[in-house]
């Protein structure tokens, strides 16, 4: 069974679109996870992953401007499919939401259509944590779930088959005291990383002892015990102590929002990244702009207006691996 925060997550590929002969071209993969808000359902990644740009150094490109993603999502039948998000309408005006200090907080959000939720599934990483309250301390164990590997890299690694859209859990610490995060948002995780991982959500971990049932009834019990629906004292008479059993589970809460290591070449070596806490994403969901692009702009062109007409329209199309069309969902 596949971990829940696992599917709370998405690889994500970013494309350009070439100004002289149309070509997508991908730029880069990175990550992304969910939010649900009241109207609408939130993909949340980095500024940089949008827009290609260094936040420290937004006037130096690093390569082609990307033009619109692809998220990597699971339909409620079961299939595999990756959702295309224009990162600009027709008129070039960017499509994700920013903070209102724009590049100096690294995070985006991407509002997606609920109705999109009748044909696909999306976990939102609130849902997919532990209610027990973890207490986020220096030193604590942490999880950064990306995807350091490209869908190419893992499938040439270990076969056609390899599931490069699960992420990969890498391990961490907490570097800097949590209650004085630098510039009042950020936390440092110790943990070496690469570049895919930008975007991934960062999870606290602890091990607690759970007590589990091992026959139906005495699991039901202990699932309304869990839930508040019942007192535990109330439930003991019922509860047969030889079907319980105690064991160690990990227990996790939602952290932040990774965006990378941090620095100059001197500070990479210290293996650091950077990640921004959960009330700076509250904020943001809270208070955005528009998003901006100060520096490097697409330029309008007829390749990009065809792109964003053919996914206009209001229908889900389903293509197969040769690219036929093989199913309109109106939307």
């Amino acid at each position: 069974m596949v971990q829940s925060l696992s599917r709370a997550t998405s690889y994500v590929e970013t494309y350009c679109v070439r100004v002289d002969n149309g070509e997508r071209v991908v730029r880069a993969h990175a990550t992304g996870f969910f939010l649900r808000a009241e109207q609408a359902l939130l993909f949340i990644t980095n500024w940089h992953v949008v827009t290609g740009l260094d936040p420290a150094k937004p006037s130096v490109a690093s390569g082609p401007t990307p033009s619109f993603m692809k998220l990597t999502v699971c339909s409620k039948a079961g299939w595999l499919t990756e959702l295309t998000a224009p990162l600009y309408d027709r008129k070039m005006a960017p499509l994700w939401k920013e903070h209102p200090e724009g590049p100096a907080v690294d995070a985006v959000i991407y509002p997606l259509p609920r109705r999109l939720e009748d044909h696909f599934v999306f976990v939102d990483i609130q849902d997919a944590v532990s209610d027990t309250e973890i207490d986020d301390t220096v030193a604590k164990d942490v999880f950064i779930l990306g995807y350091p590997f490209s869908k190419e890299e893992m499938k040439s690694s270990f076969g056609i088959n390899a599931a490069y859209y699960l992420p990969i859990w890498k391990r961490g610490s907490i570097a800097t005291e949590p209650r004085v995060r630098l510039g009042g948002r950020i936390l440092l995780i110790d943990s070496l990383s690469r570049p895919g991982m930008s975007g991934a959500p960062v999870v606290i971990a602890q091990d607690e002892k759970m007590v589990h049932a091992t026959d139906a009834r005495n699991s039901a019990i202990l699932g309304l015990i869990r839930r508040g629906e019942i007192a535990a004292r109330d439930a003991i008479r019922g509860l047969d102590a030889q079907s319980l059993r105690i064991a160690t589970e990990k227990q996790f809460n939602f952290l932040g929002l990774y965006s990378g290591v941090i620095g100059n070449t001197r500070l990479q070596q210290v293996a650091l990244g950077k990640c921004w806490h959960f009330d700076t994403l509250r904020e943001l969901a809270a208070n955005h702009r528009p998003g901006v692009m100060p520096y490097h702009s697409p330029m309008p062109n007829q390749f990009y207006e065809a792109f964003i007409d053919d996914l206009a329209g209001g229908e889900l199309i389903r293509k197969n691996v040769h690219g036929e069309i093989v199913e309109r969902v109106p939307l």
